[in-house]
């Protein structure tokens, strides 16, 4: 599987290759948000770790319990979050969200400044903060490589504005149709929402 940061093999339980924060950039992250008041979550090793439930950490938790429970995340609320990230072993990502959209692009705009981080929207109201250069499209393209396979071989899928990079890379990139409309437009082809047959209707006639 990749992800933004890292490459994981599910079934080896392993990290493949890895691109993590910086703690020092972290922790400074971390500052910026308590000052500009701003919530979210910090993934760290393999948990996601939140100091204050808002409405979207809460959906992503809810999310998280509508899946298989061998695939369910870990969340964990802790009390400090710049003393979680000084004790994890590696540091993924921030994603952020704040009701008010204009504050939250002020912050990630101040955070690509001041440090170079790549602040990327996952959603309208959701922000990702990784290291600069992370991206779905370049985690993917460095698998693909990994196996002597080409991205134009590839099928993927996506309904966030972060999973662009990949769809706009591979053979055929499928939107989702829960999708934003923007995605959609640059998507190759559009199909029903996640809560439909359509990837599994997709890959049975591209793949099958």
């Amino acid at each position: 599987m990749q992800h933004y940061t890292h490459l994981y093999d599910y079934q080896a339980e392993k990290v493949l290759s890895a691109d993590p924060l910086p703690q020092n950039q972290a922790l400074r992250v971390i500052t910026m948000l308590d000052e500009a008041a701003i919530h979210g979550l910090l993934y760290v090793d393999n948990a996601m770790l939140y100091q204050t439930e808002t409405g979207h950490v809460t959906r992503t938790i809810n999310w998280g319990l509508s899946l298989p429970e061998h695939q369910r995340p870990v969340f964990i609320k802790v009390p400090d979050l710049a003393q979680a990230a000084r004790e994890a072993d590696a540091i993924w990502k921030f994603a952020l969200s704040h009701p008010d959209t204009r504050a939250l692009q002020q912050f990630a705009d101040s955070v690509e400044q001041e440090m170079g981080l790549a602040c990327e929207w996952s959603w309208h109201d959701q922000v990702d903060i990784a290291k600069a250069g992370n991206s779905k499209g370049r985690r993917l393209a460095e698998w693909v490589a990994s196996e002597d396979l080409q991205m134009r071989d590839v099928l993927a899928f996506g309904d966030n504005y972060n999973d662009l990079s990949m769809l706009e890379n591979v053979g055929l990139g499928v939107a989702m149709g829960n999708a934003d409309e923007a995605i959609k437009a640059r998507a190759h082809r559009v199909i029903g929402t996640n809560l439909e047959p359509g990837i599994a209707e997709t890959i049975y006639r591209e793949v099958l």
